[in-house]
């Protein structure tokens, strides 16, 4: 991959799709499409939103994204609400202690894991937001005013940070919190933290003009517009693709099939000797050869693209092209696995002269796997798909039944009331 390659994939992977609400925000705002008067949208809308986004992460049990929600929907209430109905400085107050709390949450949300929400790691969760709105709620007291001035401390000159008009440690902690989920998105994207970096920058926004208000209504909303169409692509992610090796899973394949011309072929690769290979060295070792593997699937030339079947067996696609064409790039696939090594952790185990088992201690070994693999064509016969991958799942167990690491190709032809099938093996190591 080239340099201007990399750059782009890096930059898609950090604006995209929250730039483009945000964008569309802007441009309503800016143009005058949106303005304070009788007709402009309620204020109650952002509300609207979060109660829709909470509603759906907690029918789809995406965790982290329901406790986003719920941070930007308690800062916009706090803020709409309470801030009118008291003292100014107590106001001001309440501001400060949001602005700093709301970066600091989100950011947190990057490092926590997908638990749930009524799990006992979820109800940890909320009662941590719960101490945190008795404290905000305590320093909104004239007793605690000398403690609630540190929220508005200055730690530079006060030049530097006026563009924000946010107080210097809210300021810090938003910076913080942009850098460290900036480079959650630049080695890989992830859906949730893109949302939450979006949320992040909307909730910049909103406080950046004044926090209430038709302006920061419409940030606080595009806030939970990035969020919900961040739960819509975890969904479908985990619906669609395999969270171990990144590949589309099988239902991706069952649609795919679905869609299929009159000239296609399937490939059924299995991992040889997969249950030894995880009882020498552990699942661990397991998931990690099935990742390489997968990673060197998801690269196979000649158009085919792989999927995660099950256990230790992938499919590849090849659409539009006959067994002979797709064999070129699978037995070359074939070779790349078995060439591959990688570093797994063992059990060197120690005997004594009885033969008894005296020490085990763990050792890093270089090793490596092999696959088998069964392909099978649908010739332009009208063969069904499901056909079809029986044949390549047939072709599959011959070639294991050969001595595994080989390829079988099997030949379908349709006659009258049957499906005539024939193998060969065209290549071995």
């Amino acid at each position: 991959m080239s340099l201007l390659s990399k750059i782009i994939q890096t930059l898609s992977r950090l604006l995209f799709p929250g730039s483009l609400v945000l964008g569309a925000a802007a441009i309503l705002l800016f143009t005058g499409m949106v303005v304070d008067g009788p007709s402009s949208p309620p204020l109650y809308v952002p509300q609207a939103i979060f109660l829709v986004g909470l509603i759906l992460s907690a029918v789809f049990r995406r965790g982290r994204i329901f406790f986003a929600l719920l941070i930007l929907s308690i800062a916009h209430a706090a803020l709409t609400w309470l801030t009118p109905r008291i003292a100014s400085e107590a106001g001001a107050h309440l501001m400060s202690a949001t602005a700093l709390l709301l970066p600091l949450n989100l950011m947190g949300l990057a490092f926590l894991k997908e638990r749930g929400i009524i799990s006992p790691a979820g109800r940890v969760r909320l009662a941590v937001f719960g101490v945190q709105a008795v404290a905000v709620a305590a320093l909104c007291l004239p007793q605690t005013a000398f403690y609630a001035n540190w929220l508005d401390r200055r730690f530079f000159p006060q030049r530097l940070s006026d563009w924000s008009r946010l107080p210097q440690p809210a300021l810090v902690a938003f910076a913080l919190a942009t850098v460290v989920l900036m480079s959650y998105l630049v080695s890989r994207y992830r859906s949730v933290e893109s949302g939450l970096l979006w949320a992040l920058a909307a909730g910049f926004l909103a406080f950046r003009y004044g926090g209430v208000g038709l302006w920061a209504s419409i940030f606080w909303s595009a806030g939970g517009a990035v969020l919900l169409i961040a739960l819509l692509e975890a969904s479908y992610k985990m619906a669609y693709h395999d969270e171990l090796t990144q590949l589309p899973s099988r239902r991706a394949l069952n649609e795919a099939l679905m869609k299929l011309p009159d000239w296609y072929t399937v490939a059924m690769v299995d991992v040889d000797h997969f249950k030894k290979f995880n009882d020498a060295f552990g699942h661990a070792a397991g998931d990690q050869a099935l990742r390489m593997v997968a990673s060197r699937l998801a690269r196979v030339a000649g158009g085919g693209k792989a999927y995660r079947y099950g256990g230790e067996e992938f499919a590849v696609l090849f659409v539009g092209r006959q067994t002979e064409d797709a064999f070129v790039y699978l037995d070359r696939l074939r070779r790349v696995i078995e060439q591959s090594t990688f570093v797994v952790r063992g059990k060197d185990r120690r005997k004594n002269n009885r033969g008894k088992v005296t020490r085990q201690k763990s050792v890093r070994k270089e090793t490596n796997v092999t696959v088998s693999i069964g392909v099978a064509s649908s010739n332009g016969e009208r063969l069904t798909p499901a056909e079809v991958m029986r044949a390549a799942d047939q072709a599959l167990y011959r070639a294991k039944a050969k001595g595994r690491n080989c390829t079988v190709c099997a030949t379908l032809r349709k006659g009258i009331g049957s499906v005539q099938l024939s193998m060969r093996t065209i290549s071995a190591s």
